[in-house]
């Protein structure tokens, strides 16, 4: 048995949900003017952006880094807290804080992606992820990790006690190896002087190239809400907890 909380104030700054479609894929440069249409009553306004890439290309001289430069159309919510990027065999969908609950942030999430495939007539998902980048700050001047994380770096003591920086990581396999997820928690410029602050991301994403058929992404959306959310409070520990004031605890079985 698990537990389910839900908090008042819940650290996710930002929440992406991303997929990437095969190469083969046909791809049109109407395709989002054509998205807009259908998206424009929930995201009514329009922006386009120049994102760079670091994508691996394999030639005759083997596998090589390539920086490219790619323009993608941006649909924006009245409230400005949600949005959906669409590029070539590209689709995101994001929401700021304050972070909507999942159920609503799910609905985001197929609704934008069924339009999508409408459009481009996709036949299958290369990869998607989902991740929650958390924002932790902690109201005090000095912090000791091990008070507030169970994820956190262990230093020997033959290093200084407090280092100017740091960054954690680890990946981990679920589903015999189909998904992954990948775990940092690094520090954040605080808002305060006398605050310190964290970020916490959790990515979790689909490691088997085409692993998933597509009517089987919202059942994969669930997955890997419930690894990403279990993963979260694996991380942290009850004194984080009343920072974020729990509002409801619920018992679910474990799957």
């Amino acid at each position: 048995m698990t537990t389910v909380r839900k908090y008042v104030n819940p650290p996710a700054a930002e929440v992406i949900c991303e997929f990437r479609f095969p190469e083969d894929t046909p791809w049109d440069m109407t395709y989002p003017g054509i998205l807009y249409n259908h998206l424009k009553d929930v995201y009514p306004k329009r922006d386009q952006r120049y994102v760079r890439e670091v994508v691996m290309l394999l030639g005759p001289e083997g596998l090589r880094e390539e920086l490219l430069v790619g323009e993608r159309s941006i649909f924006i919510a009245e409230d400005g807290g949600c949005a959906v990027q669409v590029g070539p065999r590209l689709l995101s969908v994001s929401c700021q804080k304050p972070y909507v609950h999942w159920e609503a942030f799910s609905t985001r999430i197929t609704g934008a992606f069924d339009r999508f495939r409408e459009v481009i007539s996709a036949d299958a998902v290369n990869t998607m992820n989902l991740r929650y980048v958390n924002l932790i700050e902690i109201p005090e001047p000095e912090v000791t990790l091990s008070d507030y994380f169970a994820f956190y770096p262990v230093l020997p003591p033959e290093l200084p006690r407090v280092p100017a920086g740091f960054i954690t990581g680890c990946e981990f396999s679920f589903h015999d190896n189909r998904d992954n997820c990948r775990v940092e928690l690094t520090d954040a410029v605080p808002e305060s002087l006398e605050h310190n602050a964290y970020l916490l991301n959790i990515d979790y994403f689909l490691a088997e190239e085409r692993g998933v058929p597509l009517d089987g992404v919202a059942d994969w959306l669930e997955i890997a809400h419930t690894h990403a959310r279990d993963i979260f409070e694996a991380c942290i520990k009850d004194s984080l907890r009343d920072l974020f004031t729990i509002r409801e605890e619920t018992p679910v079985a474990a799957r």
